[in-house]
């Protein structure tokens, strides 16, 4: 079938060649678009087709070498829960759907405004007043096309996070208030998926893996979430650099969880701190 598929596409199909390794094929957005003419079906399935027989789609030819064809199709097939659309949430749902993530929930009841300039990547002029969740579906889908995105305007908590998180492999915590946080931990628990906790103040940052039975946040921050009100970054504010680098690295942990590579273990955190810079692994004791 992937010898046939190459023949079938060959006129639509580009040679890449690649400095001191095997060539590979790519497909562009046409060819995609007769493909999936063809066989009367979506541009999804065009593009796991294609994959499966080797050939590159071209707007992910350049994940090639650091992921297999296999790999991006595991990553069109997983679906990933952002809990929250502003400064951590707004760059991972960027970078999610970048990377070729097929399913994507976002949740977050917020709209913009003026103060998210700073720092919150999916704000604009022209978004100031529009919820955050509308605008991070919207972004979501003008990069990547194919994926099947869901937006929810509302607060997460206990009681609307196991429909939230239905059907998804792993969830994001963006979120910006320590209840929130617990809850989510509870619900990713009770749901049986790993969640990947990202948290910044001023110049500094964590990230943190956490599975069903690890101790997670709340071996970390306590047992009773601490009030909004008294939350570091209330002191030291949230500088324009700090929520991208937590985000990417929030990213960069969900890809080996969904690709099954080693990732952080239990009870390890990355810390960044960019006033230094430096970034450390520690281990909670």
């Amino acid at each position: 079938m992937p010898d046939n598929l190459i023949e079938e596409l060959k006129p639509l199909l580009r040679i890449n060649p690649t400095p001191g390794g095997e060539p590979f094929w790519c497909i562009g957005q046409g060819g995609l678009d007769a493909l999936a003419a063809r066989r009367d079906y979506g541009l999804k399935d065009a593009m796991l087709e294609c994959l499966g027989a080797g050939i590159w789609p071209e707007r992910f030819r350049a994940n090639a070498g650091s992921l297999s064809t296999e790999d991006q199709a595991r990553l069109l097939t997983s679906r990933v829960c952002v809990i929250g659309c502003g400064g951590l949430g707004g760059v991972v749902i960027v970078e999610l759907a970048r990377m070729g993530i097929g399913g994507l929930t976002v949740c977050d009841a917020d709209v913009f405004d003026e103060s998210n300039m700073n720092r919150q990547f999916l704000c604009r002029p022209e978004r100031i007043g529009q919820p955050k969740s509308q605008a991070a579906l919207d972004e979501a889908l003008s990069l990547n096309p194919v994926m099947d995105a869901r937006a929810h305007q509302e607060w997460a908590d206990q009681t609307n996070l196991p429909g939230i998180l239905a059907g998804a492999d792993l969830a994001m915590d963006c979120l910006d208030n320590m209840s929130g946080r617990y809850d989510l931990e509870q619900a990713c628990a009770l749901a049986g998926i790993p969640y990947i906790h990202g948290a910044l103040a001023g110049w500094e940052g964590f990230v943190m893996t956490v599975r069903p039975g690890d101790p997670g946040i709340r071996g970390l921050y306590g047992p009773i979430p601490a009030e909004k009100s008294h939350a570091a970054e209330v002191r030291v504010g949230t500088p324009t650099p700090t929520p991208p680098m937590v985000s990417t690295l929030q990213v960069n942990e969900a890809m080996k969880l969904l690709l099954g590579r080693p990732g952080l273990q239990r009870g390890q955190m990355l810390h960044i701190d960019l006033s230094e810079p430096s970034i450390e692994m520690l281990t909670l004791a």
